[in-house]
């Protein structure tokens, strides 16, 4: 992505940025978080097979929701006032800054009282979960921490200070894997996983505090608020719908089919999430980056298509590799008690194929301004997937019910966010995509008939999966040579140019 920041007002709260800076820092962000990033999924990948050993599918079955309606519990409480300051042209000042904490840290103690006291009843009545209720009263003493994360985070974001950022998650994650697998060697159960996930919020939250020193002090002065209130309310009503969306896995999942088979299905999302790194970490990016040129239909259009190329290029061999080894990386790697997984991962991985498109076009369109449309979609997305899985569950499709649900809804969304796209800022992906995923298919196809007698082990099945890598690599540069390799000048000619001016 190559952007210029608008011209901003001085600020005494926030460190200002020269003009011209912003294209360079948004590829910085990118690469900062992608090699921080990098090396700590080596450390998650490492960590989860541990825990995924130590742990049985019935643990994580109980853990995995109560994490997620904490998280639900969170996403509630931030009224969309974290990405207003993000999006907003204008710098916030002290005043509203100070407004926005009163109203987050408020909001997160209400929210934090109600877990805390009818958190147990909730996942019992509701989810089908039986767990010690101290459990989930850990996870709501946590939430009343996050109104201090909000503000110095979305500083961070705004400038595209990620490394920083990315400090956070690595406290977070070296404190969720090495409590998690401490503990779960100690013996202590489900009792590990919730002292992993508590701890990591705590800890990241800590770092984003010192990374971004600001002082919460509440205020009386509310009145500024109105305009981040009007984005924020729209943005969120989104992000909660889409939350709602994915929240089949821990919230339907443990009455309808178990708490054993919702371990299941959160180990087969887990895995066919994995080649999505790279689409997070730019994900956290574009709406900062591309609210700054919204203004400038032909650059979001040309940053649009190549961020979603490239994302593709390096997320599609991942995928095949995935799909194509998927019950010896079950057998292999985590253990033959996750095998009965196996057909779920298949339609989770498909499915997720098409993540890196609704993942990014939605920020896109919300940088623009296109929030209230981004927010209808994604309700509607959330009533489908929950529609079809309950019919599905009720025809006794069973265990792929959910993972049916969310692979069918997701390519519809793909079929409403494409043209939108496309209304809004000419946006034109799919002759970007073809070549990309023909060479994918084929390195996968040649990987599963091929190389797949050979995989007797883990360390044979990792090898296995990076030929499968080199075979799309030569299979890319072979049919689509010209066009990678004009893109990849192009960004490095912008880059040099913008360091250029910056000197």
């Amino acid at each position: 992505m190559n952007c210029d920041m608008t011209t901003m007002p001085p600020n005494p709260t926030v460190d200002h940025e020269p003009t011209g800076e912003l294209g360079d820092r948004a590829v910085q962000s990118v690469v900062t978080l992608g090699i921080r990033e990098g090396a700590m999924k080596l450390v998650s990948f490492a960590g989860d097979i541990a825990l995924y050993r130590l742990l049985t599918p019935a643990d994580f079955g109980v853990i995995i929701p109560v994490a997620f309606l904490a998280g639900i519990v969170k996403q509630f409480t931030d009224v969309g006032l974290h990405p207003s300051l993000i999006q907003r042209e204008d710098e916030p000042d002290t005043t509203n800054l100070r407004a926005v904490f009163t109203v987050q840290l408020g909001l997160v103690a209400i929210a934090s009282t109600i877990v805390v006291l009818a958190g147990p009843l909730i996942t019992t009545e509701l989810i089908g979960i039986e767990a010690d209720p101290w459990m989930i009263r850990a996870f709501g003493i946590s939430i009343l921490l996050s109104a201090f994360r909000l503000v110095p985070a979305a500083l961070l974001e705004r400038h595209l200070q990620f490394g920083r950022l990315a400090l956070a998650d690595i406290a977070g994650t070296l404190w969720y894997f090495g409590a998690g697998i401490g503990f779960a060697i100690g013996a202590y159960g489900i009792w590990a996983l919730v002292i992993a996930h508590v701890g990591a919020s705590v800890a990241s939250t800590l770092v984003v505090m010192l990374s971004k020193p600001w002082l919460p002090l509440p205020s009386a002065r509310l009145a500024g608020l109105r305009p981040y209130l009007r984005f924020g309310a729209q943005f969120q009503g989104a992000r909660l719908a889409l939350m709602v969306k994915d929240a089949l896995v821990p919230l339907l999942a443990p009455r309808s089919v178990g708490t054993t088979a919702t371990g299941l299905l959160s180990w087969a999302d887990k895995i066919a999430s994995q080649p999505l790194t790279l689409t997070q970490l730019v994900a956290r990016v574009t709406l900062p980056a591309f609210a700054r040129i919204q203004d400038d239909p032909a650059r979001v259009r040309r940053g649009a298509e190549l961020t979603l190329k490239w994302n593709a290029i390096v997320t599609l061999p991942a995928f095949a590799s995935v799909i194509a080894f998927a019950p010896e990386i079950a057998i292999h790697v985590y253990g033959e008690q996750w095998l009965p997984a196996v057909p779920a991962l298949y339609v989770l991985a498909a499915s997720a194929v098409l993540v890196p498109i609704n993942g990014l076009l939605t920020p896109i369109l919300t940088a623009l301004g296109r929030t209230r449309q981004v927010m209808i979609i994604a309700i509607a997305w959330a009533i489908a997937a929950w529609g079809l899985a309950l019919a599905l569950g009720a025809s006794g499709v069973g265990l792929l019910a959910i993972p049916i649900a969310l692979g069918t809804t997701q390519l519809l969304a793909s079929m409403v966010l494409l043209p939108l796209a496309r209304d809004v800022f000419d946006f034109r992906l799919l002759q970007h995509l073809a070549r990309p995923f023909v060479a994918a298919v084929v390195a996968g196809v040649l990987g599963r008939l091929v190389l797949l007698p050979l995989l007797t082990d883990a360390i044979l099945l990792v090898q296995g999966g990076l030929v499968v890598v080199l075979i799309y690599a030569l299979l890319l540069h072979l049919i689509d040579h010209d066009s990678t390799s004009r893109e990849a000048v192009l960004i490095f000619r912008r880059r040099s140019a913008e360091r250029s001016l910056d000197s």
